[in-house]
């Protein structure tokens, strides 16, 4: 994205200055403490709501889809619009405080909510893995990988009614270790499935880890509530990162193709990557020559106090002002086409990581 790239000198040499280290460039203005999603005041705060469980009862059904998610969107709009939903049920930094208190306690901005109370701290967690490497922005990064087959996200959506209400469906999240080649998206792309993914020794070979048997439809929109779901970026080569999402909400429009098979549209995931699984993230992140980001890194320094300062939120759905932030939001738009689940794979082993002294699994958002 243009606006982010022409962006990306500034914040990272103040904070680095803070941290005694000499820089010549740094990482997004937007992404500096503070940053959020604009912070100024609007008129009203339209709270984006999910939708809640059909006036139907047992509806049933026996159809099935699988998709994979193809367009990505994690950056903030040019109006200041954040992706995902809201999920503290609060407008920050426009109608209400925020919800709950910094890690750094001398930061007293935070980061805001957009106008419909959207929680996406996690932009400014993506935005600093772009500039570490090096490219323009996550989104156009993850849906090139998407189109030539190095990566996805797989949906399973099991026991559906065809119907625009059913108030029980099965809804699968699964990693894929990607294809042989680019997909055509016809709905025969068959992804491979990272063995992780599955539970072992069960009847249904692709029985979901991660799943949530109590989804439904409302409205022909689909909405699935997960208590963990791994989010796992791979480049196919060297690229490695697992994000260990939690509380995860998921909103999107069931759509048909031209030819009849089912697709999500106007996709709307929130989740919450907690501040504890901050540092095992990047002690688990390896760039796209198989490299790790050590505490002995120059950018090092900056990058923890962004991504400790952009916590935001509790774990809980409940806000407590005076609480100490637990989370960062997680915020993304996408949209998924028809696919199919191929192999079980197992992953492979990530190159080899820090040595004990500089390992970031050992850190923590203390003295910042």
């Amino acid at each position: 994205m243009a606006v982010r790239t022409s962006a990306t000198r500034g914040l990272y040499v103040g904070l680095s200055w803070a941290a005694g280290c000499q820089l010549v460039s740094g990482i997004p203005d937007e992404l500096s403490l503070g940053g959020g999603a604009g912070g100024a005041a609007v008129a009203m705060c339209v709270r984006d709501e999910v939708p809640a469980p059909p006036p139907v009862d047992d509806a049933g059904g026996a159809e099935g889809f699988v998709v994979a998610l193809r367009t990505i969107d994690m950056e903030k709009a040019v109006n200041d619009a954040l992706p995902g939903l809201n999920l503290d049920g609060l407008c920050s930094c426009t109608e209400d405080k925020r919800g709950c208190e910094s890690v750094d306690p001398s930061d007293d901005k935070g980061f805001c909510d957009d106008d419909s109370g959207h929680d996406a701290a996690s932009f400014a967690f993506f935005g600093g893995l772009a500039y570490l490497l090096d490219v323009g922005d996550m989104s156009s990064y993850l849906r090139d990988l998407a189109e030539s087959g190095h990566w996805t996200v797989l949906l399973r959506v099991q026991g559906y009614n065809g119907a625009s209400d059913d108030d029980q469906v099965e809804v699968g999240w699964y990693g894929s270790l990607g294809l042989p080649a680019s997909p055509a998206w016809q709905g025969a792309d068959a992804w491979s499935i990272r063995q992780e993914f599955v539970v072992q020794g069960q009847a249904d070979p692709y029985a979901p880890m991660f799943v949530d048997a109590a989804a439904y439809v409302r409205g022909g929109k689909l909405v699935a509530r997960l208590p963990a779901a791994p989010l796992v970026l791979s480049d196919g080569a060297f690229l490695s990162l697992q994000a260990a999402l939690s509380n995860l909400v998921l909103v999107a429009r069931v759509d048909r193709t031209a030819s009849g098979l089912y697709r999500l549209r106007e996709g709307r995931i929130g989740a919450k990557l907690p501040v504890p699984e901050l540092f095992p993230t990047l002690a688990g992140f390896r760039d796209t020559k198989g490299a790790p980001f050590c505490k002995d890194a120059p950018l090092y320094p900056a990058t923890r106090k962004i991504f400790c300062r952009a916590a935001d939120v509790l774990l809980s759905d409940a806000t407590d002002k005076n609480a100490t932030c637990e989370a960062l939001s997680f915020g993304m738009n996408f949209e998924a086409d028809p696919a199919m689940l191929g192999a079980v794979t197992v992953s492979p082993m990530p190159s080899a990581g820090c040595p004990t002294e500089t390992d970031p699994a050992l850190d923590d958002c203390s003295n910042l």
